[in-house]
């Protein structure tokens, strides 16, 4: 991918993650603080498990994208993923990262923004993202970086979802969005 953007003083390359960049999500799991890694996975995860590891790694550049975010000198400072939605391919699921010392200097933007690019570009029309309640940050994120967004209260966390399109006719809003919107503003 090599897009290269200036963010908070610093060049910030991002790149396709591969298969065998298991060291990437390990530089990036030491980056983040027990508290992001709870915000990010909606759980104490102290490391990642063998099979975390293999489903983070699991790409495929069309079902399963995920880009890594890299200063100039290699170290990687953030991560977005897209999983496709197998029973609906135009729907899939976005997540973002980025290293503690990276918060707040356009990094997650920057990955959210490419992400929903390529995710636009292999055909989805639809994202989610699943934030937990307490996670201001990401929630503003992601309800800015997206023109459309309807949120929706699940268990432990707020599912935003956000419609990709060129304009206002390529915007989907089906009668579940609209209700489940409804439903929340009234609970």
């Amino acid at each position: 991918m090599g897009r290269q953007e200036t963010t908070a003083g610093a060049r910030v390359t991002v790149r396709d993650l591969r298969r065998d960049d298991g060291h990437v999500l390990d530089a990036l799991m030491a980056g983040l603080s027990a508290r992001s890694r709870y915000l990010r996975f909606h759980a104490p995860i102290p490391a990642l498990s063998a099979g975390m590891r293999r489903a983070l790694l699991d790409v495929d550049g069309r079902d399963h994208i995920a880009l890594v975010a890299e200063v100039d000198d290699g170290t990687p400072v953030g991560v977005a993923r897209m999983s496709r939605d197998r029973e609906c391919p135009t729907e899939a699921e976005i997540a973002v990262s980025t290293v503690d010392a990276w918060h707040r200097r356009g990094v997650a933007r920057l990955l959210v923004t490419a992400v929903a690019e390529r995710a636009r570009a292999v055909g989805v029309r639809r994202v989610t993202a699943r934030v937990l309640r307490e996670n201001g940050a990401a929630l503003a994120l992601f309800r800015s970086a997206f023109p459309v967004s309807l949120t929706r209260r699940d268990v432990d966390a707020v599912v935003l979802v956000a419609l990709l399109g060129h304009g206002i006719d390529d915007w989907e809003i089906t009668a579940e969005d609209v209700l489940a919107d409804l439903a929340d503003m009234a609970g």
